[in-house]
């Protein structure tokens, strides 16, 4: 019987370091995100858009994309005086612990890199991100996925922004934007140009993949369904006529 109550107690005390570090590890104050909420206006904005990001959902928190000292202990901000509060701002943003107000060129992609390298790679290397690190008017990554409530940009509407006619754009990988994705784009809207010319609806089977949209590859897959049913009761009809 005390063994059971040794091992029931030993769970206990597992679960409760477990879960207790994981809700001290989440309660861990972030200046940043005390200080603007403070301010309020635009400057609480990145805090809500923030609050409500997959990067919060992960636990990633200010710091570690604008550096800073995040962990500085800002106390009862109400009460602070605005000479208090100038310097724990002063200490939250110093630049010898790496703070950057908003990155920009080859600090922005090695930024997002640290978390998102195949990705950053794949867009350093198109059309549009070296045109965007070569000064040349490419899109950064936050001018699709948003710098603080980052998501996965709807395509096309996201080019919508940049671009006048986006037909084709959902057809493409819009991260690796190369001379071969350029014509492989016209040759997608000749077909949708002929097509409507035509006046003739998407084919059941298109001839190329990407043509495939969600309704035809469903019926597509039911119909499947439905042949290895039919070939599967004329088997068992086979060979219950051999009995």
């Amino acid at each position: 019987m005390n063994k059971k109550r040794n091992v029931l107690a030993l769970c206990c005390a597992a679960v409760f370091l477990l879960f207790g570090a994981g809700a001290r590890a989440q309660q861990r104050p972030v200046a940043c995100i005390t200080c603007h909420a403070f301010l309020g206006g635009e400057l609480a904005r990145p805090v809500a858009e923030w609050n409500a990001s997959v990067h919060k959902q992960n636990g990633i928190t200010c710091d570690l994309c604008h550096g800073g000292k995040a962990d500085v202990d800002v106390g009862n901000i109400k009460s602070l005086s605005p000479q208090e509060f100038a310097d724990r701002q002063s200490r939250a943003m110093s630049k010898s612990h790496g703070f950057i107000g908003k990155p920009s060129g080859k600090a922005m992609f090695a930024m997002c890199a640290r978390c998102h390298s195949d990705s950053v790679d794949r867009y350093a290397g198109s059309i549009m991100g070296m045109a965007y690190l070569g000064g040349k008017g490419g899109p950064s990554c936050v001018a699709c996925h948003n710098a603080h409530n980052n998501i996965i940009p709807p395509v096309p509407k996201v080019c919508e922004s940049c671009h006048k006619d986006t037909t084709g754009f959902d057809r493409i990988d819009p991260m690796n934007v190369s001379e071969s994705t350029i014509n492989e784009l016209s040759r997608i809207r000749i077909r949708l140009a002929e097509e409507k010319a035509r006046g003739a609806k998407p084919p059941l089977a298109p001839g190329f993949a990407e043509d495939l949209d969600p309704y035809q590859i469903g019926l597509l897959a039911f119909g499947g369904v439905l042949v290895m049913l039919a070939i599967g009761y004329l088997v068992y009809i086979t060979l219950e006529k051999r009995r």
